[in-house]
């Protein structure tokens, strides 16, 4: 038999952003390197495809010093993705999640 079909239309907005945090690896000391990292969660009963998500790096005044982002090719339904960009400029003290797109 075929899984059942999934309830309702596919939102966006059961696509939900925690813990976004600046991260340093361990391991990685004397090292600049730098990622944003964070957790998306399916949070519906479709599988979603293509998903990105976009945040602002943002210095000690909050200013919007760059951009990072992160890719994955799918997430199954109700799955938790830990995703990790690059931060790309130093003076970067935070993140701000901004949106999560996907691919139609």
């Amino acid at each position: 038999p075929s899984p059942p079909a999934p309830k309702g239309p596919k939102l966006i907005g059961d696509l939900r952003v925690s813990q976004v945090a600046l991260d340093q690896p361990k391991g990685t000391k004397g090292s600049r390197l730098v990622y944003v990292t964070g957790v998306l969660k399916n949070e519906s009963d479709h599988q979603r495809f293509g998903v990105r998500v976009e945040l602002d790096l943002l210095d000690a005044e909050g200013t919007k010093v760059g951009t990072a982002t992160d890719y994955r090719q799918s997430l199954e339904p109700r799955a938790s993705w830990q995703f990790r960009g690059i931060v790309t400029d130093r003076r970067a003290v935070s993140a701000k999640f901004v949106g999560v797109k996907e691919d139609e």
